[in-house]
Parts: C-alpha cells; structure tokens; sequence
C-alpha cells in the first residue's frame, strides 16, 4: 500500500528554505556573494517554490522521488524577473516526522 504524503505548504517550504540559508550562509558562500545578497536582496531578491527537478541524483549523489520533495531557489531577480543568480537550491523533504534537506550552494 502507498502511503499518501502531505505536501508542504508553499509558504512553509520557502520559509523552512530561507531560515536553513540564513544559519548556514555565511559557512557556504564567498563573502562577496554574501554582501551582494545583503545589498540587493531588498530589491531584487526572491525565494521561489519551483517544480522540483529530476536531476538531484547528480547533484547529491542520491535517487529521490521528486514527488516527495520541495525545490526553493533563494537569489536575486534580473529586470526581467527572472531568478539569474541563484545563491541556494534546496531539497525538502514533505514529511513532518522527517524534515530530510539537501542545499546547493552558489560555487
């Protein structure tokens, strides 16, 4: 039997997202890319639920069911609005009881 899983709610995928960036930011990205974000974030920034992707297993060296998790991007908007400077990609687990998380970060 297949067991059903409550998704997250968009709001709290990006929330979870962005609180994860804030506590590890500063052990992950170069400082400058760090002070850009501070600067243009106001402005141009946006944490974005997205369609999760099928390729994490090259990412992070595991198979996982793009059903069972949430992709948020974390970056800065071109005029276009457009994400064209993604600091942070996240993997989050759907399930409560096991919050499992993936991040990857700006190289």
């Amino acid at each position: 039997m297949t067991e059903i899983i409550q998704k997250l709610d968009p709001d709290t995928a990006i929330d979870i997202a962005y609180d994860i960036f804030l506590e590890m930011a500063g052990e992950n990205l170069d400082p400058a890319d760090i002070l850009l974000f501070n600067l243009q974030f106001e402005d141009r920034g946006a944490v974005e639920l997205v369609e999760t992707a099928n390729d994490w297993e090259q990412e992070i060296g595991v198979l996982i069911d793009p059903e069972e998790y949430a992709e948020v991007w974390i970056g800065l908007v071109n005029e276009q609005d457009e994400m064209d400077d993604i600091f942070a990609k996240f993997l989050i687990s759907h399930r409560a009881d096991d919050r499992e998380y993936h991040i990857i970060w700006k190289k």
